[in-house]
This record gives C-alpha cells, sequence and structure tokens, in this order.
C-alpha cells in the first residue's frame, strides 16, 4: 500500500472522528524483533531493555522530509507528551542505518525526552527484523513488547494514545 493511500485512509479516520478500540492487528499479537540502538554518545541500549506501558518504535531518516514533519507532528502531540511525562510511554526513535553526518546533525534536533539511535551494523533492514515499506514507520508496542499498531498513520498512532492516555 503507498504512502498516500495509508494517509488518506488515516485522514478518513480523523476527519470521522472514528478510533477503533482496538489495535488493527488482527489474531494472535505479534512479538517486536529486539534489536540493539547506538546513541549519539555511543552508549547502546536494546529494545527489549525498556520499560513501559507503552512504547512508540519510531523509524525515520534524517534526510527525509516526512520525517522532519512527522518528528514534529509526534513532538506536538498532547497524547505522546502525556503518557511521555507520566513515565508511562518511551518514544524509541531508529535510522534503521550507520550513523552518518546527516543523522549527527539532526539527533541533536530531536526532542530530548526521545531515546534517539541508530543501527550500527544496519541489521534492522539487513536482518528484516522489521520489513518497512517506507519511512517513516510508526510501530505501537505494549510493555511486553506485542506489536499493537504496525506501520500506522501519524492518525492511527494518535488515535490509539489518545485512547490509551484517557485511562
Amino acid at each position: 500500500m503507498n504512502r498516500r493511500y495509508r494517509y488518506m485512509i488515516g485522514m478518513c479516520f480523523w476527519m470521522a472522528g472514528i478510533c477503533p478500540a482496538q489495535s488493527p492487528v488482527s489474531g494472535q499479537l505479534e512479538k517486536a524483533n529486539d534489536f540493539t540502538y547506538t546513541m549519539a554518545s555511543g552508549r547502546q541500549g536494546t529494545l527489549y531493555a525498556l520499560q513501559a506501558e507503552v512504547i512508540l518504535l519510531y523509524f525515520y531518516d534524517p534526510e527525509c522530509e516526512d520525517c522532519h514533519a512527522l518528528t514534529e507532528r509526534l513532538n506536538g502531540s498532547e497524547a505522546v507528551n502525556r503518557l511521555v511525562g507520566d513515565k508511562r510511554m518511551e518514544v524509541l526513535a531508529v535510522y534503521p542505518e550507520e550513523a552518518t553526518a546527516e543523522w549527527l546533525a539532526w539527533a541533536e534536533q530531536m526532542p530530548p525526552a526521545w531515546i534517539n539511535g541508530y543501527d550500527k551494523g544496519a541489521k534492522i533492514n539487513t536482518e528484516g527484523l522489521y520489513p518497512m515499506k517506507t519511512l517513516p514507520a510508526l510501530y505501537l508496542l505494549d510493555a511486553h513488547k506485542n506489536i499493537r499498531l504496525k506501520e500506522a498513520t501519524a492518525e492511527e498512532t494518535e488515535c490509539e494514545l489518545k485512547r490509551i492516555s484517557n485511562n
């Protein structure tokens, strides 16, 4: 499904005020793949080491204009800021490639409350851990690292986060 079509579907949900009570992932929940990320400081962490009720996994490219717009949108989202501020959610923003000069420059502009890293060794792509169709890509995980939303639109993600933040 191309990005424009996904965006249009998300806009329809948003404009109609429709927010699915459950994740669009059907059947048994899929477990997220663990991986190691490296931050600008050189410190490393893993997805599975994160401890939060909700994890917003955000794959981006520092040279992608859509990614810049989504970063701005998420950073201004009331639901995102409430959940992060209440320590109920971690945002893990990952460039799924090796660090570049562009990534280092963009890393300084990422919201400080988020964890921002890159994939040293580019294993996310080469091992097919998250076969993304496009960037940016959003995944919403629960505390057990089950995928609740997969490659979701910003609208779908915000809708679900609003629902979670009101509980």
